[in-house]
């Protein structure tokens, strides 16, 4: 998210190196692509606000705004590059099931671009209705976010690349998401003002979206947590 966590460190994560148990296979392979959904009408609405998207978004819809691409076009070939990274940085430690990656960011991108259709009735000139959407974007993310990692089948290629560097520094997962997206949204700004000579796709909305996703999840997983101690 989109296509995927901001500003977390879900641990669960870790545990996607290898591939899901055939008996268990089915239910989770369903649980995890409706999460990727759900992530890709969280992205449609974030760029239908017009606020600016979730940081791993913004390059994409810089690209989206300078050129005849799309959102999910772009965020195919940018999850295909971070995929190429992870190998070259783990080299003989990538595992070889997370080149399903490759197919996975294929279907997010087409996901995107289809979400961004089915809602364009979200897209408003009113300031006020762009917070409205662009909030309702950042909380579905979140959403689409955590249900993708409760399977813990494999991650998407930003969170891939993000699990390749802290592997090869000392960095938490934390960290390293923070200075992977924070990094992703100062290039699509360089990129915007250099195409456009102005900001599409970063503005406050994606400040906003950087700190509120994580926070859903986090809030998502308390709320799990506490049902399970009061039912336990």
């Amino acid at each position: 998210m989109p296509e995927g966590m901001h500003n977390e460190d879900i641990t669960t994560i870790k545990d996607t190196a290898q591939p899901p148990k055939v008996t268990s296979m089915w239910g989770r392979w369903v649980t995890f692509l409706l999460g990727v959904f759900v992530m890709s009408v969280g992205i449609a609405l974030s760029v239908h606000g017009q606020l600016g998207t979730a940081p791993i978004s913004t390059f994409p819809a810089v690209i989206d705004a300078a050129t005849s691409w799309t959102v999910g076009g772009v965020t195919v070939v940018m999850n295909a590059v971070f995929v190429l990274i992870q190998i070259i940085i783990l080299r003989r430690r990538f595992p070889l099931f997370q080149l399903v990656q490759l197919p996975i960011a294929i279907i997010f991108g087409t996901l995107i671009d289809v979400s961004i259709f089915l809602t364009s009735w979200a897209q408003t000139d009113n300031y006020l209705l762009q917070w409205v959407v662009t909030i309702m974007g950042a909380i579905i993310l979140g959403i689409g976010v955590y249900i993708q990692v409760q399977p813990k089948l494999l991650y998407l290629p930003g969170e891939g690349i993000v699990m390749a560097l802290t592997q090869v520094t000392s960095a938490r997962f934390g960290t390293m998401k923070q200075i992977v997206d924070w990094s992703l949204v100062i290039i699509a700004a360089v990129v915007s003002l250099m195409m456009m000579q102005q900001l599409e796709g970063v503005r406050e909305g994606t400040v906003f979206a950087a700190f509120a996703v994580g926070g859903v999840v986090k809030a998502i997983d308390n709320l799990r947590q506490r049902r399970a101690a009061k039912n336990g």
